[in-house]
């Protein structure tokens, strides 16, 4: 058992194909612990999909990473992966849990005060955007992001958004980043060491929950 780690990766489909992701996300984990996030648009295909997740799932076993697969709790379950990140479109987390019968790592994207509550029970808020991201609306900022943290103050917060100095989210009371860019870099591995290396992302401290053995 261990706590979730600082840094999460997006492993998004629109960004990368399938072959190209699987090893991309591959070369990133050797750089060290990480939780692995994969995000695809609601029309991607659910078998293709289950294919990604399933070559992810045995990259981050190796690893002793974790795997979180967006919004779909059949396709999660399907590739036997630690757990689901549900939008604002997707199940309850109480829901998500019931369904599933067995235990899962459960995250919720929070935009909002809102956002706050349709979350309650979730293991981990995953809280966007911490800065300016095209067509994402106006940043949180620093300020806006402490505020919601503040309203479920022993939940797993991740900032998620536009975040060029990952010191700055921590102080602003994040657990832990979430980035895409590491994936898309020259060197996904120096990219994510240098993450690592930066605001104490490699810090021991026990989060706010554990994962399921």
């Amino acid at each position: 058992m261990r706590a979730l780690p600082r840094l999460w990766l997006c492993a998004d489909l629109v960004a990368l194909p399938h072959a190209e992701l699987l090893d991309r996300v591959r070369r990133a984990l050797a750089a060290g612990p990480a939780l692995v996030w994969l995000r695809s648009p609601p029309w991607h295909p659910a078998r293709a999909l289950l294919a990604t997740a399933i070559g992810l799932r045995a990259l981050t076993h190796a690893r002793g990473a974790l795997l979180l697969v967006g919004d779909r709790l059949d396709v999660a379950l399907a590739a036997d992966a630690d757990g689901v990140h549900l939008t604002e479109r997707s199940l309850a987390p109480a829901d998500a849990r019931r369904f599933a019968r067995r235990a899962l790592i459960v995250s919720c994207a929070v935009h909002d005060e809102a956002g706050v509550e349709r979350a309650s029970g979730a293991d981990a808020l995953l809280v966007s955007p911490f800065g300016d991201v095209p067509g994402k609306g106006p940043p949180l900022g620093a300020g806006g992001f402490a505020r919601l943290r503040a309203l479920a103050p022993h939940t797993f917060a991740v900032a998620l958004g536009g975040i060029t100095d990952p010191a700055i989210a921590r102080a602003a009371g994040a657990d832990a980043v979430a980035v895409r860019r590491a994936l898309s870099a020259v060197d996904p591995a120096s990219e994510c060491a240098a993450l690592l290396s930066r605001a104490a992302l490699t810090d021991p401290r026990v989060g706010a929950i554990e994962p399921p053995p």
